[in-house]
Parts: C-alpha cells; sequence; structure tokens
C-alpha cells in the first residue's frame, strides 16, 4: 500500500503568521519483527506562503477573517485543494495563544480546514515541533549527541532537547522580542506583564510612551540572554530565570550542541555594538537587540552552535511535516467511531510500572476526568505473555466501567492488536475499543485519532493551553 496525503501547518504567532503545505508519503513495509507496519516514507513541502504580521483586533483579539484570508490564499497558491487536505496543525504559539478568542480561533480555523488538522496551542507541543522543523532533532541522531533546539518567537523561547534524535524534555520561557513594542516614533507602546518584575527589580527605566535609549534596552536583552546560557546548563539557574518559565522546569542535562530558531533566530549573528536605535528598532520591537545580544553572551560557547535548517519557519515546518504519528498495523479499531478529537490522555505511571495495579493506580486519578472520554497509557510489557495480556485486560475492563464512551488503550510497545483481542473476547457487555502502540505520552496531552490509512491509524499527540 502507497498513499500520499497533504498536510497543512499553520503557525498564529505573536508577531507573525505563516502557512506551509507538505506532501506525505506513506507506505508498507516490512519491520524488523517481519510485520507489515506503516510508516511516513517521506515528506515534501509544496509551498511556503509569505510571512505575515498576525492580523489581530485590538489587543487582546485575533481576526480570525484576516487570518482564514491568508490560509485561504495559500490553497489558492498551492493548488491543493482543501478537501484534498489530510491532516496537519493549526498552531497558536507566543502571547498570541493568551488572546481571549485563541481557542476559538485555532477550533474554527482547523474546522475549516477537514476532520484531522488539529487544533493546538501549548509550548511543549511547540517546542517539539520547533525542533523538527528546525532540524535539530535529525542533527542529533546523525552526530549522537545531545542537541538543544531554542526557537525565539515574539513572545515566548520554546526549548526542545533532543538524544540521539529522541526529544527528552520540553519546557518554555517568557522571552521574546515583542515583549517591548514601539510606534514609528520610537515610543514604547507595550511592555508585557510578563517582564515588569526586571524593570522594576533592574531599575531600567523603560515606560509606556516614552522614548527609551538603546543602552536601557542592551540592559534588558543582556539578562534575558543571560537567562538562556542558564537554560542551557551553561551557567546557575537564578530566581529571575524561574519566575520566566511558562512550563516547568526542567531536570538539568549536558548539552553538546546549541541551535537558535524563530524570528529572533535570524538575528544571532550580528554584534551588540553594530546595532543602532534606529536599525535596533526596524521591526518596532526589540527583537534584533535580542539576537545581537544573545550572539554577545553565548560567545564563549561558538564551537557548541550549530546553524539550524530553518529559522524563522521552523515551528510551522514541524507542524506540516511532524505533527503526525502512524500507530503500527497489529492494531485494533472499531472504525465507526473514527475521527475522535481532543481525548485527555491519563498516564498510568511515570515509573516502576505495575500491571496489576493499573486499576488502583487509574482510580485514583480518574477524579479530573469525570465524565468524559479518556485514553488510557501505559508503556507494557515488551513482550507479554498470555497470562499479562489477561491481567492488563481484565485491569483495564475494571478501570474503564468508571469512564464513559469507548474502551481507548496506548501502549508503548508493540502488542496492541493481541491486547485488544483480548479485551474484547472478556467484555461481558458491547462495547467500541480502540487499542494503539507505539504511542508515547505525557499527563496533560491530549489525543487525536484519524481515520484508518489502510491499516494504520494516524494520530496527533498535543496539549491545549489558552489563556495561561
Amino acid at each position: 500500500m502507497e498513499n500520499q496525503i497533504y498536510s497543512i501547518g499553520v503557525d498564529i504567532g505573536t508577531s507573525t503568521t505563516e502557512v506551509i503545505l507538505s506532501k506525505l508519503k506513506i507506505k508498507n513495509v516490512l519491520g524488523t519483527s517481519l510485520i507489515r507496519e506503516t510508516v511516513i516514507e517521506d515528506k515534501k513541502i509544496i509551498y511556503k506562503s509569505p510571512i505575515v504580521f498576525t492580523p489581530l483586533l485590538d489587543e487582546v483579539t485575533i481576526d480570525f477573517d484576516k487570518v482564514r484570508d491568508i490560509v485561504s490564499e495559500a490553497l489558492k497558491q498551492s493548488e491543493v485543494d482543501k478537501s484534498s487536505i489530510s491532516t496537519g496543525a493549526v498552531i497558536i504559539t507566543g502571547e498570541t495563544a493568551r488572546k481571549e478568542n485563541a481557542s476559538e480561533v485555532s477550533k474554527k480555523l482547523s474546522e475549516y480546514l477537514g476532520s484531522f488538522v488539529v487544533a493546538t496551542a501549548g509550548p511543549k507541543l511547540e517546542a517539539l515541533l520547533a525542533g523538527y522543523g528546525s532540524g535539530a532533532s535529525d542533527l542529533s541522531k546523525k552526530l549522537n549527541r545531545i542537541v538543544i533546539n531554542l526557537d525565539i518567537g515574539g513572545g515566548t523561547t520554546n526549548i526542545a532537547i533532543f538524544n540521539c534524535g529522541q526529544c527528552e524534555q520540553t519546557f518554555a520561557l517568557d522571552i521574546g522580542g515583542r515583549l517591548i513594542r514601539f510606534d514609528e516614533q520610537g515610543r514604547v507602546v507595550y511592555i508585557s506583564k510578563r517582564i515588569e518584575f526586571l524593570l522594576k527589580d533592574m531599575y531600567i527605566d523603560i515606560k509606556l510612551g516614552k522614548i527609551t535609549e538603546l543602552i536601557e534596552l542592551k540592559i534588558l536583552c543582556k539578562k534575558l540572554a543571560k537567562c538562556l546560557l542558564e537554560v542551557c546548563c551553561l551557567n546557575e539557574l537564578s530566581e529571575d530565570t524561574k519566575k520566566l518559565f511558562i512550563s516547568e522546569e526542567f531536570e538539568p542535562f549536558k548539552v553538546d550542541h546549541i541551535s537558535f530558531s524563530g524570528g529572533v533566530g535570524e538575528y544571532i549573528s550580528q554584534t551588540e555594538e553594530y546595532i543602532q536605535l534606529e536599525d535596533a528598532l526596524c521591526h518596532n520591537d526589540i527583537g534584533p537587540i535580542l539576537g545581537a545580544s544573545i550572539s554577545k553572551e553565548f560567545e564563549n560557547y561558538k564551537k557548541m552552535l550549530i546553524a539550524p535548517k530553518e529559522k524563522i519557519r521552523a515551528t510551522v515546518i514541524g507542524a506540516a511535516n511532524h505533527s503526525l504519528t502512524i500507530s503500527g498495523s497489529t492494531i485494533t479499531f472499531d472504525k465507526d467511531i473514527l475521527p475522535l478529537k481532543n481525548i485527555p490522555i491519563l498516564k498510568l505511571f511515570n515509573e516502576n510500572e505495575d500491571i496489576r495495579k493499573i486499576y488502583v493506580q487509574g482510580k485514583k486519578k480518574l477524579s479530573i476526568y469525570e465524565n468524559t472520554e479518556v485514553a488510557v497509557s501505559l508503556k507494557g510489557p515488551k513482550s507479554p505473555s498470555y497470562e499479562e495480556l489477561k491481567i492488563i485486560s481484565n485491569e483495564m475492563i475494571k478501570l474503564f466501567e468508571n469512564i464513559s464512551g469507548p474502551i481507548i488503550i496506548l501502549l508503548e510497545n508493540d502488542f496492541a492488536k493481541a491486547l485488544g483481542q483480548v479485551i474484547s473476547l472478556n467484555l461481558r457487555n458491547k462495547r467500541e475499543v480502540i487499542c494503539l502502540d507505539k504511542i508515547s505520552t505525557n499527563n496533560g496531552d491530549y489525543i487525536d485519532i484519524g481515520l484508518p490509512i489502510g491499516n494504520a491509524i494516524p494520530v496527533v499527540i498535543k496539549t491545549l493551553i489558552y489563556n495561561s
């Protein structure tokens, strides 16, 4: 079986909005266990839209009609019919994810584009997609090294750490190029509340309505650049940096290589001394100064720096090319209830997994998912015996007596078909069963499950965080 499908990525960021269309080749191959698997064999970008400023109705509202027009024009220019799009993601990133209508815009746009173009926001997924789109993941795999990618946009820095190609951590901070904005005369028209504490604590004289001295902007950007040194584990983590975290903090690590993507990443080759105020404010924000300050602060680590394959387009390329996962051919599913969207994931064990305690662990965590469909996530034994399959089956059936909707189980290891069959045989009452493997998740994630492609199922693991 070989299919070609179209995928779209839409990134509605703090500063800019862009659209990417890709063609993905889906193919059946013979896996290492001599079982046919469905894989994404090839990804080809067929259209890149111009990068335009994100349209806003006011400081707190995204202009949905203009965003939709941007997407419609991209489809027209690419000559891809909307009905031909099978997958993709609408990502609302940075400070734009905090706009009052962010959730509504992403949902309406994903519905406009098709049944399996997901609406998503949240720094974890953004960081992961930017790491893929920038090429950091591939480079980490090629070099067998730890690569950290810092995607610095208008409102946030989304960070992903890859070890030999596998993402080990993601996190995000309120550091970006449009945390302070100016009008055409150079007067400050916006200061993000997220950095007000820094201005106050450092006695930096930047105020709304006032033309600011370049030296004040450099002091602030130098501080933000030092914060990025700290999150690369090159300096001790300060209390100021801790206050800038959007997500949870990270586990310390030792990095081999560092790459910078995002809009600010385009300016990380300039020197601080070169920048004059008129040059610095070419985009009416602090992006160029921040980029130059990062170059200065990371000067002693030049040997660790690597150039990403993509900078400003990294996230949107990740959304178009890497948001889709294929769960293999040895799975169980009831086609009639697909597609499913925005199903919360309940991960039972973070470590010390005990299949005899599936029900006990799940029951403890179910209170936050009252009266809603849930997907239960488990690593599971690598090659389970029939006795182990029966134990997992009985525990899951008992757990799902407390959960509405279909039985949805996500496994990291490859035994979904066997487990699904055992569950179906042991159910007392008729109930739909979806059991997928090769899916790695975290608590707080959501899953979209699409229509089958041959004998495989496309899924997207995502986070949904707005107005935080």
